[in-house]
C-alpha cells in the first residue's frame, strides 16, 4: 500500500484554497492535515502537524511565501509554490522548492506535481537546480501568456443556447442543486452546472464564497453588516457561520483606516 503524503495548504485566497483542498481530497494517497490563510499562524502550527508537503502561496499579506520559507526551520517538508505570476518560479530556487503551480491550477497539473513528488528517490534533496526549475515552469509560462491573452469571459449553457458571460458582470451566484443562478447587474441566467465546477473556472482573487450556496464578486459587495452582505444590486445575502471569518479577512485587505 502506498504511504499517505501528509499535505498542508497555506493560501489566503478562499477559492484557491477551496480548490486545493478538493484536489488533495480527490487523491487517495494524500491526506490533508491543515489549511491556513495566514502564513504566521502556519509558521507556528505546522511543526506539530508534521506535513510531508506544503502547498505555499507566494503573495500573502504580513508574511509572503518567500519570507515564510526563508524563516522556516530546515530541513523543511517538500514545498510546492502556488502563484498567479510565472516569473516568481525562480524566487524559490535557492530555498529548496520542489515544484511550482500556476493559478488557476488545473487538476491535471496538480497530479503531475504529485507524480514528481512520488517519483523522487528516497534520501534525495528536495532542491532542484535552476535548469530543472526552468524546465518545470516552461509550460506554465506559456499557459500564463495564453491566459493573459484570453478574453475575460466564459460561456454558459442557458435555455438551450450558449451565452457569453463576462466575469466583470457577475454580481453573485446562487446554487440550486445541480443548477446555478448567475446574477448580473440587470438580470439573471440559469445554467445546469455545479458550484464546484464553476469555482474551477472563476478568477479566485475576485470572487468570495460566503456560504455553501452563494459566491459573490468582491467589487459588488456594498456593505457588510453582522452576518449579512448587501450587494450593489440591493440583494441581501446571509454569511454562513463557517464563512464569517473568511469574509471578514477578505474584506480587511481593502479596509482603509
Amino acid at each position: 500500500m502506498m504511504d499517505l503524503l501528509r499535505c498542508a495548504i497555506i493560501e489566503d485566497e478562499p477559492l484557491a484554497q477551496e480548490l486545493l483542498e478538493k484536489y488533495v481530497r480527490r487523491v487517495s494517497s494524500l491526506e490533508l492535515v491543515g489549511t491556513f490563510d495566514d502564513a504566521i499562524a502556519a509558521f507556528e502550527q505546522l511543526p506539530a502537524l508534521r506535513p510531508d508537503v506544503i502547498f505555499l502561496d507566494i503573495n500573502m499579506p504580513e508574511m509572503t511565501g518567500i519570507e515564510f520559507l526563508k524563516a522556516y526551520p530546515t530541513p523543511h517538508p517538500i514545498v510546492v509554490m502556488t502563484t498567479a505570476n510565472p516569473h516568481h518560479a525562480l524566487d524559490g530556487f535557492d530555498l529548496g522548492v520542489m515544484d511550482y503551480l500556476l493559478k488557476p491550477i488545473s487538476f491535471d497539473r496538480f497530479l503531475k506535481t504529485i507524480g514528481r513528488i512520488r517519483g523522487k528517490a528516497d534520501g534525495q534533496s528536495n532542491k532542484v537546480d535552476a535548469a530543472a526549475i526552468a524546465a518545470l515552469t516552461t509550460d506554465d509560462v506559456v499557459a500564463s501568456q495564453a491566459v493573459s491573452r484570453a478574453p475575460d469571459f466564459m460561456y454558459l449553457k442557458t435555455d438551450k443556447k450558449l451565452e457569453q458571460i463576462r466575469f466583470d458582470d457577475i454580481v453573485f451566484i446562487e446554487a440550486l442543486g445541480d443548477y446555478l443562478k448567475v446574477f448580473l447587474p440587470d438580470r439573471y441566467v440559469v445554467t445546469h452546472l455545479t458550484m464546484t465546477k464553476l469555482v474551477e473556472n472563476l478568477p479566485a482573487d475576485r470572487f468570495l464564497r460566503i456560504n455553501r450556496s452563494y459566491i459573490v464578486q468582491l467589487q459588488y459587495i456594498k456593505t457588510l453588516d453582522g452576518n449579512m452582505v448587501t450587494t450593489s444590486t440591493s440583494h441581501n445575502l446571509t454569511i454562513g457561520p463557517n464563512y464569517r471569518d473568511v469574509v471578514k479577512d477578505a474584506l480587511k485587505k481593502w479596509l482603509v483606516n
